[in-house]
């Protein structure tokens, strides 16, 4: 396949972030998981050099950010499929996740949502099964929500992995009521920041991609209707794959909720 021309902007060029992270994610002695497409759709896609703002002088780290939450997104996906009858994912703003082709075999049904511009992106790479559909639209056009299949809510799983951060804090409020309006007891798998991320937030800004939902503490959830299952800081998880100097860093940083809340993964019912 020759190599294919993207004109990608503002938030959906952020794509390209965990997509190389998990590309290089791959030249690890010892890879939390294998994904030879990440490394393909990398090449065939190529880097936008703005990005280095992001990326650049914190390459290793953000390989390494990048390789535990995207296995730790995995992980949850995993024991979904594995313990329901009809397990439904669905991922929010899902760029060019390689999810499906990793976990997702003995998902009932598996959909990737992102904006129209990014789904015409994936379909130059990837292919539409009626296992595995692409839904083009933004999450806050509500109509996608009638493409899913009926089944009872608790078989689904919505995962928002490095999506609502960039969501404006109503949006967010607005989403979760209609996702559990339309399905309730089903499962959210998100990712929040902290306020303390609000420093790097001019970086974001200048790729035209702003942080616009800082998360204080799990309270902020509840009071949007969420029950919160389980949390987990991204700087606690496989706190192994970092290297030495930086599991001792970590070790001593994270015994602080300021730096321990900056970046997680929360579990959530609707």
């Amino acid at each position: 396949m020759s190599k294919i021309i993207n004109e990608l902007t503002g938030v959906p060029r952020t794509l390209l972030l965990p997509l190389r992270g998990r590309a290089e994610t791959q030249n690890h002695p010892h890879p939390l998981f294998q994904d030879p497409l990440a490394v393909e759709w990398l090449k065939l896609v190529g880097w936008n050099q703005e990005l280095d703002l992001l990326y650049g002088k914190a390459a290793k780290v953000s390989s390494i950010v990048v390789a535990i939450r995207t296995y730790h997104h995995d992980q949850i996906a995993s024991s979904h499929i594995a313990n329901h009858s009809y397990p439904v994912v669905v991922e929010l703003g899902s760029g060019l996740s390689s999810r499906f082709h990793r976990i997702g075999q003995n998902a009932y049904r598996w959909f990737e949502l992102d904006l129209p511009v990014v789904t015409e992106l994936r379909s130059k790479l990837d292919t539409q099964t009626e296992q595995h559909q692409f839904i083009g639209a933004s999450v806050m056009d509500f109509d996608w929500m009638d493409a899913l299949p009926k089944v009872a809510p608790e078989n689904i799983l919505f995962i928002a992995e490095g999506l609502l951060m960039y969501l404006e804090v109503n949006e967010v409020q607005q989403l979760i009521y209609v996702m559990q309006s339309r399905f309730p007891g089903a499962t959210l798998d998100l990712e929040i920041v902290g306020i303390s991320t609000k420093i790097s937030n001019k970086i974001f800004t200048q790729i035209g991609a702003p942080l616009k939902w800082f998360v204080k503490n799990q309270e902020d959830l509840t009071a949007m209707g969420l029950k919160v299952i389980n949390s987990w800081s991204m700087y606690q998880l496989y706190v192994e794959y970092w290297p030495w100097y930086w599991k001792l860093l970590l070790r001593f940083l994270t015994q602080f909720p300021y730096f321990r809340n900056t970046y997680q993964i929360v579990e959530a019912k609707l």
